[in-house]
């Protein structure tokens, strides 16, 4: 794994209910030196330690044994304005991988999404990818908070697509980014499945 660089100064949480799997990822962002990992098989605890630490990084199930799943932690991350680290990348992992389950996870604001069953090439191209070239972050009136992932510009858009991007709003610091959640609608998990393609688009 000598390709990957080394990450030791970075830290990260794992949300999993399965305590074999939550070890498996372990194992895979050690191989990157990230040794200062957290892991949690409970939602709400999760998002008492974001709001309570700075973690650069989360790896969270889609599916788990609790009243919340993975979409719906991830856009409570997001749409928390005591969250520590509001640009902090999400992976998120399923065994599920439907375009639906795609366009929610994007939507919610999901930086990076890997299948079931993990190969640690896979999931650790991602980590390094997110923790190295990280995405600008933006918002959103649709109340989208999450990667920018318009495509780069080919020529001055016009017309709609002109005005959606001039009113998305980059997130520069942390605390871009509380200002920004803090200003956000209490249904916005409805409406962000309903983002504009030009603002939020698959990779």
């Amino acid at each position: 794994m000598s390709t990957f660089p080394d990450l030791s100064e970075k830290s990260a949480v794992i949300l999993d209910d399965n305590p074999q799997m939550r070890e498996i990822i372990r194992s895979m962002l050690a191989t990157v030196g990230i040794r200062s990992v957290s892991d949690y098989s409970d939602p709400h605890a999760v998002v008492r330690h974001l709001e309570t630490y700075r973690v650069d990084l989360a790896v969270i199930d889609l599916v788990l044994m609790s009243d919340l799943d993975g979409l719906a932690v991830v856009d409570r991350i997001r749409h928390n304005p005591n969250i520590q680290n509001t640009t902090m990348p999400i992976i998120m992992v399923t065994g599920y991988p439907s375009i639906a389950v795609i366009d929610q996870a994007i939507n919610s604001g999901v930086d990076e999404l890997v299948t079931k069953p993990l190969r640690t090439k896979d999931l650790l191209a991602r980590v390094t990818k997110a923790l190295t070239k990280p995405r600008r972050y933006i918002s959103t009136p649709s109340d989208y908070f999450g990667p920018d992932r318009r495509r780069a510009d080919r020529g001055a858009p016009r017309g709609v697509e002109r005005r959606e991007q001039d009113l998305a709003v980059e997130i520069v610091e942390p605390e871009d980014g509380r200002a920004a959640i803090s200003r956000m609608r209490a249904d916005a998990f409805t409406e962000q499945r309903m983002v504009d393609e030009s603002i939020v688009m698959i990779d």
